[in-house]
Parts: structure tokens; sequence; C-alpha cells
């Protein structure tokens, strides 16, 4: 066989390895957004439209490898996504559905080159002691997306403005901060309302003081005990008293997810023997509302779910599948 011959067919086989291997993702962390742009970065970069998602609390991995084996009748690609793949990790869950891990490890030594597996856990480590998981590690792209830190924080705003042909001033950013919180859902909707009502692309103190509202957390943290304690009544009157002082729905969604993600990572950390103190340095949040999360008596299994129901209300609204005017409420009425 001539060199040149030898050289295009390895970089041949050199192209499938990374096609394959660019076709399996597992996103792990504690950043649910961050984990949301890496999805759609895969979305455009690869121009695919379709996604179909699967909570592998409800769903077995077998039923999403098929989905993501299967060749579309209109040859047309795809994106599987599998939420809470907790099989990955050391953490004990009862779960109410049992995975066949073999069906996942064939699957990556043989993926579907058309369609792309997306596997996400909310959890700060893999268990690499696991087989799959090893395999996981060698073939697939596996990324960790963590919590930002305050200078991160600062720097994400300035980033995400000047994507935007936007500039702000730093005492503007901790004023944005102060007034929203660091979660980046909040934050990524205020800077785009900042965008929409600015004349000019500068954005200073005065704007954010005069646009933005500070966020009502106290009547958000009510109603997330009223959706704890199921009681419904209550639920759908924080909700009215939210709205009256003109908290869009969108918003109340994300702060009520908010909410449920803090007590999740309260009781991970807890779990992982970190005191409050630790906790609410770890978190960027007051002591108080860690010990607040440390009493509630949901479980993590729990948490999540409704961490993801009010992420799939949230996208339903957005993409007008439900009217934002109705659909918190419909959610608290079947809680």
């Amino acid at each position: 066989m001539l060199l040149s011959q030898y050289l295009i067919q390895s970089k041949y086989i050199m192209d499938i390895l990374v096609s394959n291997m660019n076709n399996i993702y597992v996103f792990y962390g504690l950043e649910r957004f961050l984990i949301d742009e890496e999805i759609s970065k895969i979305k455009e970069a690869k121009k695919i439209g379709q996604v179909i998602k699967h909570d592998l609390y409800e769903t077995t991995i077998s039923t999403v490898v098929e989905d993501v084996s299967m060749i579309s009748l209109f040859d047309e690609e795809k994106i599987v996504i599998g939420y809470n793949a907790y099989f990955l990790t050391s953490k004990i869950i009862k779960e109410e559905v049992i995975h066949n891990i073999d069906d996942l490890s064939k699957y990556i030594d043989n993926p579907n080159p058309n369609n792309i597996l997306i596997l996400i856990i909310d959890e700060e480590k893999l268990d690499k002691r696991k087989n799959v998981v090893k395999k996981i590690l060698s073939k697939t792209i596996v990324k960790e997306i963590l919590p930002l830190k305050e200078y991160e924080l600062t720097k994400w705003i300035k980033d995400y403005l000047n994507k935007k042909d936007y500039q702000i001033s730093i005492k503007a950013i901790n004023l944005l901060i102060q007034k929203v919180g660091s979660n980046l859902y909040l934050l990524s909707n205020e800077c785009d309302k900042l965008i929409v009502y600015k004349g000019n692309n500068i954005i200073n103190e005065e704007d954010v003081e005069l646009l933005i509202d500070k966020y009502d957390y106290d009547n958000v943290f009510e109603l997330t005990n009223a959706v704890i304690n199921k009681d419904i009544n209550t639920s759908l009157l924080y909700y009215d008293e939210l709205l009256k002082r003109k908290q869009e729905p969108i918003m109340i969604i994300v702060m009520l997810a908010n909410q449920f993600r803090l007590i999740y990572q309260v009781k991970l950390l807890l779990n992982q023997n970190y005191n409050e103190f630790e906790i609410s340095n770890m978190l960027g949040v007051h002591n108080y509302r860690v010990k607040i999360a440390k009493e509630v008596k949901l479980n993590e299994k729990e948490l999540l779910k409704y961490i993801y129901d009010l992420a799939e209300l949230d996208e339903n609204i957005k993409t007008g599948k439900v009217s934002k005017d109705i659909g918190l409420e419909l959610f608290l009425l079947k809680i």
C-alpha cells in the first residue's frame, strides 16, 4: 500500500472514530443553565432540529438506546437526551425502573453515526469505579459543569452582553447581582430586558436601578413551601400575590425552580459531610436559607422531579405550547 493511500485510509478511520465519539455526550454538574447552553451549541453545530427527551427516573436506558439507535423514516437526524442518569454515579437512589447498563455499554461501542445521545446528571461526580463510566470517559465527550464563582459570574454577565454588542459597568453588574442573585436563567432574562429597553449599547447602574425589580424571594419561598406541602390553596394564594406585584409567570417559574435547585444542592452537600457554614460559602447564599433548605422533607428524587417539570413547563411556555397565563397555575393545581 502506498504511503498516501495509508494516510488517507488512516485519516478516514480516525474521522469515523472522532465522529462516533462526538455523537455521545455526558454532562454532569450543578449548573443546569450552562448544561442547556452546551446542548444548544450541539444543536446549532450539528444543525439538528429534532430533540427527544427522556427522564431516566421513568424511562429505562434501554428505551433511550433504542430511540437513539433507530433510523428515521425520512433520514432525519435527532438528539436524544436522557436526564437523571444517576446509575453513572455512586449515589443510591431508589429507582422505579430497572436499567440494563449493558445496553448502554454496547451502544457506546457501536453508536448510530446519524444521531446524538446526551446523558445529563445533576451531580458533582461520576463513579469512576464502574466499568460503564470507565468506557464513557474513554469513548465519549464528558464535561463537568459547575456553578460559577463570583468573579466568573461578573465575567459571564459581561460576555453575555458583549456578544449582543452591549457593554455594562462593574457597578451595574454588582447591582444586577444584588437584585437578581446568581441564577443564570434569571440573569440572562434580565440582561435581555436591559437590551430591549436600553436606547444605546452602554448599560450603567441607573439603567439597572430603573428597569430591574428586586426579586420577591420571600413570597417565592412561601410558594415553594406550599408546593412542598402540596397545599394547592396556599400555593395559588402566593402565586396570585406575586402576580399582583407584577412578577412575570416565567420569572416565577425560574425562581421556583431555583429554590428547588438550592434545596437539592444543600441536601447533596450535606450528604458529602459539609456543614451549613461551608455550604453557605460554597453556594453563595445566606446561612438561614441553607438551614431552611436542610429541613425540607423531600428526597433528592422528588426535588429533581420538580426541577425537571418546571424546566419542561418553562420550555413549553417559551415555545408557545402552553399559555404563560395558565401554565404555572395548571402546574400548581396538579401538585
